[in-house]
């Protein structure tokens, strides 16, 4: 199930705790699946009770697996990791996490841009955009809750689509001739707030991952500005980044 390797430089618990978040994520461990004793994982590893003990504390404390008392160790609810190396629709991502995803529109209609809108959009503030609000679900479960704004001139006809059901970049791809290829995102560590809460069937005050989003086509233009509301108890993100090395590559200095 899981396997180590103990010529690698990356210490074993950490390798252990690797094996875990692989196999929660691919969907091979569910929510509820206990994991086997911890005799049994050392002896199957062949590795002391205090090395794996410190990657399962880990798993713990990082909300992936859980303990009860008098019983076995099971995987918590998932929570759903985005990577951030890359951006792919929210459809898209729960397929390659083996989960169903389907969509719940709030509102889908054309409106005036604001003027924050407008300026991520680069289109005069008024000009028409369309307007797409739904909460995401994995697994029949919500996700995230979803504020959209598209260029209206550039997608007529975008309000006659189904986005309960439909990916939307499928749609802009498929009938628009529109790819998005390149995404700019900041990320912000919120709550809910009551309505939000209520939508997302979670408590008021709850944590929230806020993602804002500009897309852009293959030729730099904006296709869609998005803000969406993770929820924090299942939503994490996995930053990989590569210092840079040199005097010459840091600002400032």
């Amino acid at each position: 199930m899981i396997k180590i390797n103990k010529r690698s430089d990356r210490p074993i618990y950490k390798q252990i705790y690797d094996g875990f978040f692989q196999l929660i994520e691919s969907g091979e461990l569910k929510a509820g699946d206990s994991i086997p004793s911890e005799r049994d994982l050392c002896e199957d590893l062949y590795i002391s009770r205090m090395t794996l003990r410190a990657a399962i504390n880990q798993l713990v404390r990082d909300g992936l697996l859980t303990r009860k008392h008098g019983s076995n160790t099971f995987v918590s609810a998932t929570r759903i990791v985005k990577n951030a190396l890359g951006f792919m629709s929210f459809s898209e991502e729960m397929h390659t996490r083996n989960m169903t995803a389907y969509s719940k529109v709030i509102a889908l209609e054309e409106r005036k841009a604001d003027d924050s809108a407008a300026s991520q959009l680069d289109m005069p503030s008024g000009a028409p955009v369309i307007y797409l609000e739904r909460i995401r679900y994995a697994n029949d479960e919500p996700i995230a809750f979803e504020k959209v704004h598209l260029p209206a001139d550039r997608f007529p006809g975008l309000l006659e689509y189904d986005f309960n059901n439909q990916s939307l970049y499928e749609v802009l791809e498929n009938n628009y001739n529109c790819i998005p290829v390149i995404a700019e995102e900041i990320i912000e560590s919120i709550v809910f707030d009551e309505n939000e809460a209520q939508l997302m069937g979670v408590l008021e005050n709850s944590p929230a991952l806020l993602v804002k989003r500009i897309t852009r086509d293959e030729m730099g233009n904006s296709v869609e500005a998005v803000n969406t509301l993770y929820r924090g108890d299942r939503y994490q993100i996995l930053l990989i980044r590569r210092r840079q090395e040199g005097k010459d590559n840091i600002e400032g200095m």
